[in-house]
């Protein structure tokens, strides 16, 4: 009977095997990364059972399944996993694509890499193929509208140049508000260290300003940005304002050797007037006929004019005598005259089409990646062509990087990374900007911007005369002609930087780790300014056609021994040659200790974490400034130099310097620790303590050493087992962190700051050498510091397709730097000192979501939103005067944000259309003004707002459909006030002037003062009966006063992107891994900006010499990898 009965079971069983093994199928496939590249290792599972397979290394599986009603999952640790129905489908292929979900994966800090659901602090990670803008090569510039918090302004767009960045409105009132940036664990220093005011100069130091031009964005894998004191803790006493960590890409073990190419083409686009709200050459000349009837365009004031233009080239052709004709080259007589002049009154030349051009910028990366199962390695070539927006500028650089892992046993392994950049540039010759604190204005000598010379020369001159010869007008009492002076008046800039690093782990236990860092970097800057016997700069130094322009030209010797001799030309043979160079030697060591254990309950789950991380860590940094003038350098006879001894007098004579060197030492070490405890990652605690020193601030202990801490904690709510993780609500965690955190400044003053020179005397034998004290001593020097108190929410819903992280913060800044009075004692009334303190407050907002998704179609969103509120709560600020208050960048004083603007508080023309204000004591009348006043100044001066927006934003979208991707990012800036282009330039009127058509409704007659606000042009003869200074202060005045400021609002579209990745089959066709195109515009358009900006960018500063604005680019990109 019990044979029967087992008979008919395996009957069963075998019927049963027949029918699963019927409707059981085998499927294969190849998944691959968005890239086109295939993935190793990638979990391939049937839901619902155990049953799976991993790709091999070609990205393949094979899988049997139960049939057509299986579902695949794939999946893979930093991927979005996939669930795909079988169906009747015998090849399922894949794409994976990175989870961007800020709710998972690591947070980097440049020490540690902390998962995000275990790390207490403020941090926002921003993957690079999330951020990237084709033809953008600083990467600073990428982070506009990415984050909250961080507000970047592209003060100028010239390569080399940075953006200034700030994070959470700054920490520092006259110190640096910059963040610190980390490349792959180590600071990356500047070459130079510039200030807010130094960024918006133009000056040509500026091409140096960026910590990050030698880094190629292609190389670049992640950025972690660092906000509040928690996340900054490791980097204590130097992350005042913030860092910017960046992850540069590595090869990936047991993965293919992989050569990929990217080729990345752009064309910027020509400016033009349409834009600016400018007169054309008609109305500009109906200007100047004013202006001739006021007697300012007479013949005799324009012989010995220092500039001048088409009436100026009247006059110079009626005095000129033509031998060859036996006639004048223009006939004095009023048809001839009006003849002539209306060829310039109809010129309407364009000089942004004669200056600018849409040329192709090239940028090439040729990379290899791959690894085995010890070892990885990434490289690339880099190289970027620019040949110039403009006929004055180009750039050439060529970057190289190569980055190692080996495991030399299953407990140590090494990396080595070497990187490097050469660049040669190209720029328009320019000399540094100054104020004139009397006048209220900035001033640059031999500005030849093309872009500053475009809105600001007239339409009524021609680059070339009737026979196409160049038309030389007049400038600084020599000829001359832009496209001839950008021939002969240049600078070449050559850059070189390299770095090696090295990092060590050994793993004692597998709990405890041992962690080395060694990096050494070296950076070179060689600047070239040259100005040929051509230029119109050494014309200048050789104008000496009359008495009078000898008299008046200030680039001519004057004899101090015999006072009654003419004025001299000394640089009769030759041009001029300036040299800079700046060097940086930086060294960075680091050692650490690292425990991290956990400790698991029965059921193999963690219950208690503990990570322990202890280090020390020394800093080293040298740098070098030379410079030196060289006059008669004849560069048309092979370089021979012929010096007049008397030009040397006269720079000395002048209390200037042809040669100059000057070198900073600065040297720091750190001692951290930090100690984390998590119970079963629901309730995460954290400590650090960090003791650091630095040579740069006082002799005493006290003030070179200083403590940093910062104690933190994180609640994992939906990891409670009163509210678990559900599809509705599947992350919710709480924030909170108290700490201390410091920076150094960039005063120096712990020493007295002393420059040697020498005595203004009248007469060279008289003098005798000076030591300036520049600034006195101050031995208690020490950090600049911040209390920074920041609470935070993470939220997620429906799985995290909605996740949402709020933080509010509060940072009392204290013992900032300060401008405070003294006793006299040392012979100066003012010096730096730490007695200035602010309060920040703000909010910060980030959401992303996922709002729909098909196997074909997906469209996802992400949200940033930050403001804040700053005041100064204790300041002197002793040097403050009216300039420092109402130019462009604003001023610092107590109870307001940093750099507050402030104006002249504009009351109307008087009936000679002059302007008025309401100033001291209820005067009216301009000769009461000063911009160089102290006394209770904010008693008749008006604040405007802050230079810097509080509120920033960004939203981006991103749409995919099949192989489609679009994306557009808009970003915004509020809360900030401008100061608009100067109207007038003092009381000085030549036909060299162009005019906004504002200026159209400009005071013409009596009576006009009650129907307009803009002051006309005061006659020559109200010039000559007042003083011409006071009336130049007044018209400054009006520049700087409460008519010429707007809103600084402003909302861009900063980037639209259309890519087109090719599918499986192209590409085996075309033996190809991947390929992709793209088409993408950066800065397109202003959606709103105010309409009293007349065209002029929120962002730019019109300062001259080196800088450009940002401006729209179009960029075709091809990604190809094999």
């Amino acid at each position: 009977m019990k044979r029967k009965w087992l008979y008919a079971l395996f009957a069963l069983l075998c019927f049963t095997a027949s029918r699963l093994y019927a409707q059981q199928q085998t499927v294969t496939g190849v998944v691959k990364d968005q890239n086109g590249q295939p993935l190793f290792g990638v979990s391939v599972v049937e839901k619902g059972t155990t049953h799976g397979v991993d790709t091999d290394l070609d990205g393949k599986y094979s899988l049997k399944v139960s049939g057509e009603k299986a579902v695949l999952v794939f999946s893979m640790v930093g991927t979005t996993p996939v669930e795909r129905v079988v169906g009747s489908h015998k090849e399922l292929n894949v794409i994976l694509r990175e989870e961007v979900t800020e709710l998972t994966g690591v947070v980097v800090t440049g020490y540690q890499e902390i998962d995000k659901k275990l790390f207490t602090g403020n941090s926002q990670t921003l993957k690079i193929d999330n951020i990237r803008q084709d033809g953008v090569v600083d990467v600073g510039r990428m982070l506009e509208g990415r984050a909250a918090g961080v507000n970047v302004q592209n003060l100028s767009g010239t390569f080399g140049t940075s953006p200034k960045i700030t994070i959470r409105g700054g920490s520092s009132i006259f110190g640096d508000t910059k963040p610190l940036w980390v490349v792959d664990g180590a600071v990356q220093e500047e070459v130079v260290n510039l200030s807010f005011e130094q960024l918006a100069s133009g000056d040509a130091s500026t091409l140096i300003s960026s910590a990050i031009s030698g880094l190629n964005a292609n190389d670049i894998e992640s950025i972690e940005i660092l906000k509040d004191a928690s996340a900054l803790s490791l980097y204590g006493a130097r992350a005042l304002n913030g860092a910017v960590i960046i992850t540069t890409k590595s090869g990936k073990r047991n993965v293919k050797t992989q050569l990929s190419y990217q080729l990345e083409e752009s064309v910027r686009m020509i400016p033009n007037y349409s834009q600016f709200d400018l007169m054309n050459s008609q109305e500009t000349m109906s200007v100047y006929r004013e202006l001739e009837q006021k007697g300012y365009l007479d013949r005799a004031t324009y012989t010995a004019a220092q500039q001048g233009g088409a009436y100026h080239i009247m006059y110079r052709n009626t005095d000129t005598y033509d031998p060859a004709t036996g006639r004048f080259l223009l006939q004095n007589s009023p048809e001839a005259r009006n003849a002539f002049l209306r060829k310039y009154e109809y010129a309407n030349t364009d000089w942004f089409k004669t200056l600018f051009r849409p040329s192709l910028t090239q940028n090439h990366t040729l990379s290899l990646s791959g690894g085995g199962e010890n070892a990885t390695i990434y490289s690339s070539l880099g190289f970027f062509v620019d040949p110039g927006w403009t006929i004055a500028d180009k750039v050439h650089r060529i970057t190289g990087n190569i980055k190692t892992s080996y495991d030399l046993s299953p407990k140590v392994k090494i990396g080595v990374l070497a990187q490097g950049a050469i660049r040669n540039q190209k720029a328009p010759g320019t000399f540094s900007r100054s104020s004139n604190q009397v006048t209220g204005e900035y001033e640059r000598d031999f500005d030849i911007n093309p872009f500053s010379y475009a809105l600001n020369t007239t339409r009524a001159l021609r680059p070339y005369d009737d026979e196409g010869n160049y038309d030389y007008y007049r400038m600084n009492y020599a000829p001359m002609n832009i496209l001839k002076e950008l021939k002969n008046n240049y600078i070449d800039l050559k850059m070189m930087e390299y770095k090696l690093q090295s990092d060590l782990e050994v793993k004692f236990t597998p709990a405890l780790k041992y962690k080395f860092l060694g990096s050494v970097r070296y950076a070179q800057s060689t600047q070239e300014h040259t100005m040929t016997e051509g230029s119109n700069v050494v014309g200048a130094y050789r104008a000496n056609d009359n008495m009078i322009i000898g008299e008046r030209n200030p680039f001519l010797y004057r004899n101090p021994d015999d006072p009654s001799a003419l004025p001299q030309v000394v640089l009769p043979n030759g041009g001029i040659y300036k040299l800079e160079q700046n060097n940086l030697q930086s060294y960075y060591l680091r050692n650490a200790l690292e425990y991290n254990k956990a400790f698991k309950d029965q059921e193999e789950q963690d219950k208690h974490t503990l990570k322990l991380f202890l280090g020390q860590e020394f800093r080293y940094t040298d740098r070098d400034n030379q410079s030196f003038d060289g006059y008669g350098y004849q560069f048309n006879r092979g370089g021979v130099v012929f010096t007049d001894p008397r030009i040397i007098e006269k720079v000395i004579a002048d209390n200037a310097q042809y040669f100059d060197r000057s070198t900073g030492r600065e040297r720091g070490v750190a001692f951290f620790s930090q100690a984390s405890y998590g119970f079963r990652n629901r309730y995460i605690l954290s400590g650090t303590l960090n003791y650091e020193g630095s040579n740069q601030l006082g002799r005493s202990r006290k003030a070179r050493w200083l403590p940093t801490w910062n104690i933190s904690g994180r609640w994992n709510v939906t990891n409670e087992h009163f509210l678990p993780a559900t599809h509705a609500l599947s992350n919710l965690s709480f924030r909170l962190s108290y700490g201390l955190i410091a920076g150094l400044n960039n005063i120096g003053n712990a020493l007295p700051i002393m420059v040697s020179t020498i005595t203004p005397r009248f007469r060279n034998q008289d003098n005798e050498r000076l030591i300036r004290i520049l600034s006195l001593q101050n031995s208690d020097l020490t950090w600049e510091k911040v209390y920074e108190t920041n609470f935070g929410t993470d939220i997620g819903f429906l799985s995290n397709a909605i996740s949402l992280s709020v933080d509010l913060y509060q940072k009392n800044s204290k013992d900032l730097l300060d401008i405070v009075r003294t006793s006299g004692m040392g012979g100066e009334i003012n010096k730096y000192a730490n007695d200035a303190s602010m309060t920040t407050r703000g909010v910060e907002l980030v959401l992303d979501t996922r709002n729909f998704k098909t196997e074909d179609f997906s469209w996802s969103t992400s949200v940033n939103f930050a403001y804040f509120k700053q005041e100064i709560t204790s300041l002197a600020n002793a040097s403050n005067s009216v300039f420092n208050l109402v130019r462009e960048t604003g001023g610092n004083v107590l109870g307001n944000p940093r750099n507050t603007l402030y104006s002249y508080d504009f009351a109307g023309l008087n009936s000679q259309g002059m302007p008025l204000f309401n100033l001291k004591g209820g005067s009216s009348d301009y000769k009461d003004i000063d911009f160089q006043d102290r006394d209770n100044i904010l008693s008749y001066l008006k604040k405007e707002g802050a230079v810097d927006p509080n509120i920033t934003g960004g939203l981006s979208n991103t749409f995919r459909y099949k192989n489609w991707e679009l994306n557009f990012l808009i970003t915004m800036q509020a809360g900030n006030k401008i100061r608009k282009a100067p109207l007038y330039k003092g009381a000085g009127y030549d036909d060299l002037s162009v005019f906004p058509r504002e200026f159209k409704n400009r005071w013409v007659a009596p009576g006009d003062e009650a129907l307009t606000q803009i002051p006309g042009i005061v006659s020559q003869r109200t010039l000559n009966e007042e003083n011409k200074a006071y009336i130049s202060r007044a018209y400054s005045a009006y520049n700087h006063s409460t008519a010429r400021v707007v809103d600084g609002s402003f909302v861009r579209m900063k980037s639209i992107s259309l890519s087109y990745t090719f599918d499986k089959e192209v590409l085996e066709s075309l033996n190809l891994g991947n390929l992709s195109l793209r088409l993408q515009a950066s800065n397109p358009f202003l959606i709103y900006a105010h309409k009293d900006l007349n065209g002029q960018d929120p962002e730019f500063f019109r300062s001259g010499g080196v800088a450009y604005p940002i401006t729209p680019q179009y960029t075709f990109t091809i990604n190809l990898g094999i």
